[in-house]
């Protein structure tokens, strides 16, 4: 055992104590070199191989999910049709390149349609049913199989189901007719490359036939266009305007007088996807009142009162419609402008210049700011 008197061993080794760096802790940045970055390192290897091991089984998912939708288990079931739905979904981002994709697998389509079928046959509607109903119709419109799922949509739209059955039904037959309408005009592969919108003859409008040929889904459409809910009217005439034809562009020019706001503003703006003119006049006439202060107006059928909260709430609700239609009529004017005859042209660039200094939506704002540029342009 060293004595006390014995030197300390730095010094016997010839160090000072004064002539030592001081002791520090370690930095921040030292922990995250030493510990953090390895960790996530370790996680991101972790998460690539899990997610291998997820594609690995994916095929043994929905396969399993398919089959699951015949179980008697109501619960199985459901979750079943959830799963698939997500798989659809996901699909619909990342398209599968080296498969056959869900959306037209006979086994998914078959049991999909099939529990919608069976819903909508069954006599007990309760609440649990209409929503089953309701997310089944919209599920369908990821399916890329017309021939079993219009049939089913078209029983779905008509006006004997709920309403919210009906308006799903309604929005998955326009995916579907804007799926189609895209095949058929090329209109979203020329924008998506960057060469601009096509000339209406490069896009062969108008089309001389509907994008859908289902008889049962358009004459539940021509129903629809003129249903006494003011929801399915401008659902329906978003719907045409994607369905396309001659018969469908009839029916939008009668909806150019519809009493509901965004019923003609969904006519006219679906006549102009058609490179149709003819809902011109009525998007001036949109736009305008689009300007003018929001005036609350009770909706005498339910009897309410214009208290603080409904009013807030109705104030809310117009100036998100308002903003959404404005978009909406500018995107439409701007594909339509080379065919606009000149007095529309001045009354359309007067609007959208007062659009770009006073309409709320600073993103509307912006927009008729580049609209201006874009009309502006010989």
């Amino acid at each position: 055992m060293a004595s006390e008197s014995q030197p300390p061993i730095l010094e016997s080794a010839g160090f000072r104590p004064e002539e030592l760096p001081p002791v520090t802790p370690p930095s921040a940045g030292f922990i995250v070199q030493l510990f953090l970055i390895p960790a996530l390192i370790v996680m991101a290897v972790v998460a690539v191989w899990a997610l291998f091991g997820k594609l690995a089984d994916s095929d043994n998912d929905w396969k399993q999910l398919a089959t699951e939708l015949s179980s008697s288990n109501e619960h199985r079931r459901w979750r079943a049709a959830l799963g698939l739905a997500q798989l659809l979904q996901n699909e619909q981002i990342y398209p599968p390149q080296d498969q056959e994709p869900l959306a037209k697998n006979p086994l998914v389509v078959g049991s999909l349609t099939k529990l919608l079928s069976e819903s909508l046959a069954s006599t007990a509607n309760t609440d649990e049913d209409i929503r089953h109903q309701e997310f089944l119709a919209r599920t369908l419109a990821a399916l890329d199989a017309d021939e079993k799922t219009l049939p089913i949509l078209a029983e779905g739209m008509k006006d004997s189901r709920d309403i919210e059955v009906r308006k799903s039904s309604l929005m998955s037959i326009a995916a579907i007719a804007g799926r189609h309408f895209d095949e058929a005009t090329g209109y979203s592969a020329a924008v998506a490359s960057g060469s601009g919108v096509p000339s209406l003859a490069a896009r062969n409008l108008p089309l001389t036939a509907p994008t859908i040929s289902d008889s049962n889904v358009l004459e539940q459409l021509r129903r629809s266009a003129q249903d006494s809910d003011p929801v399915v009217r401008h659902l329906a005439g978003y719907a045409l305007g994607s369905v396309s034809g001659p018969d469908s562009l009839v029916q939008l020019r009668v909806m150019l007088t519809d009493g509901n706001r965004l019923a003609q503003a969904n006519a006219a703006i679906g006549l102009a996807r058609n490179g149709s003119v003819d809902g011109v006049p009525t998007m001036i006439q949109l736009l305008t009142t689009s300007l003018t202060p929001f005036e609350y107006q009770p909706d005498p059928t339910l009897q309410d009162e214009a208290t603080p909260d409904a009013v807030q709430q109705a104030e809310a609700r117009h100036q998100i419609e308002e903003a959404q239609v404005v978009r909406n009529c500018l995107r439409a004017v701007e594909n339509l402008w080379p065919q606009i005859d000149v007095g529309n042209r001045a009354s359309l660039a007067d609007i959208i210049r007062q659009l770009e200094q006073t309409f709320p939506a600073s993103d509307v704002r912006q927009q008729a700011g580049e609209l201006l540029k874009t009309i502006g342009q010989p």
